[in-house]
């Protein structure tokens, strides 16, 4: 579950970008300071992100806790509602997926059988 591991890269999000820059460069600290916050909360948004991606690569509550620096009780309370969200969402492509591959593949057999008929039809 390192870096190795993962070959897709991250694509840091505009507005977060835009936010550090604003933060850490604005010559007016209230705008700083402005951008600080905002940049908090994009931060929260793209930590509950990479535990959802932890997840999905098989990290147990234990190792999230212990990259974040507590309890797995404490990591599981506060991003198991976005895992839960991630793994319903996942759940419902999964289905929908299913159910064209099953459309395709009775579409596929009523042509079979269109083709069979027109092919022993007498010419």
């Amino acid at each position: 579950m390192n870096d190795s591991q993962n070959s897709e890269s991250r694509t840091i999000p505009p507005l977060m970008s835009a936010a550090w820059e604003s933060a850490t460069s604005d010559p007016d600290p209230l705008v700083a300071l402005g951008a600080t916050r905002a940049l908090a909360g994009l931060l929260s948004t793209w930590e509950a992100k990479l535990a959802i991606e932890a997840m999905a690569s098989g990290a147990t509550w234990e190792a999230i806790g212990t990259s974040l620096g507590v309890s797995r009780q404490a990591a599981w309370e506060h991003f198991h509602d976005y895992v839960a969200e991630f793994k319903h969402q996942v759940k419902v492509e999964a289905r929908a997926l299913r159910e064209r591959h099953r459309q395709e593949m009775l579409d596929f057999r009523d042509e079979v059988k269109r083709k069979a008929k027109e092919y022993r039809r007498p010419r």
